[in-house]
């Protein structure tokens, strides 16, 4: 082989070795970058997927937690309506029942259950009469401020009954004529019915005896508050029927106006204090009907969530498998 001086002289053997090395290093190289690239891929997708998983399990607690509280919801009412059902029931019992004198309903007070009858004689105490309240009246769209109004009654027999003789005005404490209209001389008779102490809320605020402030109906603090021994049973004076509990019918322009009825104005049929009758005793804010259809509210609302949350943990679980 002829050389020629200044020249790079190179077997072509050794320069095809050299491109096949190069040729199988590139190949090498861009292999392992395609596993690298695949091996990547394969990761990011099982992060999604346990992700989706990770969601679709949380979804279904989410789920379930709203369903399992309407349910819980729903079988509440239902205690409630129950329970409400049975006092109606022993409401129009306790009606149908004969009255009970006051001495012996007095001797066995802590015996005797809630809406008993009782009829009883004897001078009422007006100069320990005790307002409760505010309490406001609404009659025929107009609402009015007043008061629940208790007094003691001094029977025959010697023994003492608080009677809760109905509603009157907020006037009531100021105005004497108005007073004197509802304040009774004399011997009187009471038919009623046996109440207990008033359960109230949170939001009401306790007694103050020291400052003549009462917001609830606590039987034994309003006897001390009467100078009456503790056990001293309460009254709740009843109508004969709702036209007694009636007040004044106003005009419909003073419904339309929500005006208050001036006691001046009152018709014939107005007389303080306003006991209720005792159909007013079996009307509650949320009467049995209403429980049992909260409870269907509720039922169909955890009906309608629960297979969502089952859905998504089922899909969790066949995703695993």
């Amino acid at each position: 082989m002829r050389r020629y001086p200044g020249r790079l002289h190179t077997d072509p053997g050794q320069l095809f070795g050299r491109i096949f090395a190069a040729g199988v290093s590139s190949s090498t190289t861009t292999a392992q970058s395609v596993q690298t690239k695949a091996l990547s891929t394969s990761i990011t997708h099982s992060r999604q997927a346990s992700k989706a998983q990770a969601d679709q399990t949380k979804w279904g607690f989410v789920l379930l937690v709203p369903a399992a509280l309407s349910a819980g919801l729903g079988c509440w009412q239902i205690a409630r309506w129950r329970s409400k059902e049975e006092l109606v029931n022993r409401t129009h019992a306790a009606f149908k029942a004969k009255p009970v004198a006051l001495k012996d309903a007095a001797d066995a007070v802590g015996s005797l259950k809630e809406l008993t009858r009782i009829s009883c004689e004897g001078i009422m105490q007006h100069d320990r009469s005790i307002l409760i309240g505010p309490r406001p009246r609404s009659s025929m769209g107009v609402t009015k401020s007043g008061f629940t109004l208790v007094t003691p009654l001094l029977a025959e027999d010697g023994s003492n009954v608080l009677v809760n003789r109905g509603w009157v005005p907020a006037e009531w404490s100021q105005d004497a004529q108005l007073r004197g209209q509802g304040e009774p001389t004399g011997k009187v008779a009471l038919a009623g019915v046996l109440r207990q102490s008033e359960k109230p809320s949170m939001f009401v605020p306790d007694n103050d005896a020291a400052k003549a402030a009462w917001y609830w109906l606590d039987v034994p603090a309003l006897a001390k508050a009467c100078r009456l021994s503790s056990d001293t049973p309460l009254l709740e004076a009843l109508s004969e029927g709702p036209e007694s509990t009636r007040g004044p019918t106003p005009s419909q322009m003073d419904v339309l106006a929500r005006r208050p009825m001036p006691l001046g104005q009152s018709t014939s049929r107005e007389s303080y204090p306003l006991p209720r009758a005792e159909q007013d005793l079996l009307h509650f804010s949320v009467m049995p009907d209403d429980h049992r259809n909260y409870a269907l509210t509720w039922f169909a609302l955890s009906a309608a969530v629960l297979p969502l949350g089952i859905r998504a943990l089922r899909s969790r679980a066949k995703a695993r498998t």
